[in-house]
């Protein structure tokens, strides 16, 4: 009889943007001779067997966090974005041990588990059986690096620390925010404690990963560089793309399709598949900067807004809810985006400026990073209006600095396979 394949866990948690990377880690983790479990909400059981993937669900889905908090996914937007500390506290830690029970049953002769570095419930499993974990990061925000801080956050970093001093201030700065993400993270100290772990885990928050543990960044190092803090077992595998298997209903892409055949190419404006949940009025603003400025756009909205939207739409607007980024974007002008670290790979393959409009979480991170590679302008989400926007966008269009730049890094970050170079090292820890 053939032996079975060795089992490899993967667990995730969040949006699109937290799913389709560890999905195409997962495939090139099955083409390294592993077979793949994917733990993840019940939400997504379809988009990771469609890939030919395991599945199980880990609590919580979208239903049980909305139902719990009396909001819809966009209030729970707009609460991340008014506290960063939100996600953790309402969100994942309320469901620590329901999640830990169903990781843990999930891992039955598993060799190894890959982990989300806010799969905060996995991580303990994988110490608790004494199995390696490989915890994976998604976005530059959770490197930790004195050398290169958190970029656009209220905390007053030094961007760009050239002297000792600067760089000790930023090292203990991130120290003082790691003591106070403590302070709110006293669920999972009592967590962690009640299984007999050690309370700080293997990815604690604000003070990057544990010696030992390794850690891969599914991102480019365009946008973060290797640095001299890192752990000396990080690997900055590249950007990871996976959306071409993703659902899109048949009419929709002949609609599409059809609007890009017929006249010059459209800005694209997206605020991803979470930050798009009550955000009407910014498409409204969308559509006016545009029409203002004279150009085709493409909007990529909420299913919830989309006859609204259409109803008011002009002929030079196609507006669509999902559509796969890696088809849309090498045919747009430009992309204007809420910072998705996602979203934002996709832009970069397809080498188009970009107008970036972060509204939580590590996209302020992302959107200054994007800046810093001359490619990008940034308008904070809030403040997006319509003449602000159409300002904003007249700007990185007339500029073609902005355009050359992106051209000019789209090829390195097209040769980008994170998901293969991640599997890579995986087989090679195990």
């Amino acid at each position: 009889m053939r032996a079975a394949l060795p089992k490899i866990l993967i667990a995730t948690f969040g949006s699109l943007g937290d799913l389709h990377p560890f999905i195409a880690l997962g495939e090139a983790l099955q083409r390294e001779g592993f077979s793949v479990v994917v733990a993840t909400s019940s939400d997504y059981r379809e988009a990771v067997e469609s890939a030919g993937l395991g599945f199980t669900p880990v609590s919580p889905d979208l239903a049980e966090v909305t139902d719990r908090l009396g909001l819809d996914l966009g209030g729970l937007a707009r609460r991340m974005s008014e506290d960063d500390g939100f996600l953790f506290k309402d969100v994942i830690f309320p469901h620590l041990r329901e999640a830990y029970d169903q990781f843990l049953a999930a891992s039955e002769d598993a060799v190894a588990i890959v982990a989300h570095s806010i799969a905060f419930a996995a991580h303990a499993v994988a110490e608790r059986r004494g199995l390696p974990l490989v915890v994976v990061t998604l976005s530059p925000v959770l490197l930790y690096s004195g050398y290169d801080p958190p970029l656009g956050s209220r905390a007053p970093f030094i961007a760009k620390p050239r002297a000792r001093l600067a760089l000790a201030y930023n090292r203990a700065l991130l120290g003082v925010l790691g003591r106070l993400a403590e302070l709110w993270a006293a669920p999972l100290r009592r967590f962690r404690r009640g299984l007999g772990l050690p309370t700080r885990g293997p990815f604690a928050l604000f003070h990057g990963a544990a010696p030992g543990v390794a850690t891969i960044a599914l991102h480019s190092s365009l946008l973060a560089p290797p640095r001299p803090d890192h752990p000396p077992d990080l690997l900055i595998a590249g950007h990871t793309f996976h959306d071409r298997n993703a659902p899109i209903d048949e009419g929709e892409a002949k609609a599409l399709e059809a609007f890009l055949a017929q006249g010059s190419p459209p800005v694209v404006f997206t605020l991803g598949s979470f930050v798009a949940h009550g955000h009407a009025g910014h498409y409204f603003a969308c559509m006016q900067a545009a029409a203002t400025l004279g150009m085709r756009a493409v909007l990529l909205v909420h299913a919830d807004d989309l006859a609204r939207l259409r109803a008011t739409a002009p002929a030079s607007v196609h507006v669509a809810s999902y559509v796969p980024h890696s088809l849309l974007f090498p045919r747009a002008l430009a992309v204007a985006h809420h910072g998705g670290i996602g979203t934002s790979g996709q832009a970069l393959r397809a080498g188009k400026p970009q107008l970036v409009t972060p509204f939580l979480g590590d996209q302020q991170d992302n959107a200054v990073r994007l800046a810093r590679l001359g490619l990008a302008r940034v308008l904070p989400g809030r403040d997006v209006a319509a003449a602000r926007l159409t300002r904003e966008l007249r700007l990185l269009l007339d500029e073609p600095e902005y355009a050359l730049r992106a051209r000019q890094l789209a090829g390195r970050v097209a040769r980008e396979d994170g998901a293969a170079a991640a599997a890579r090292r995986i087989a090679r820890l195990l």
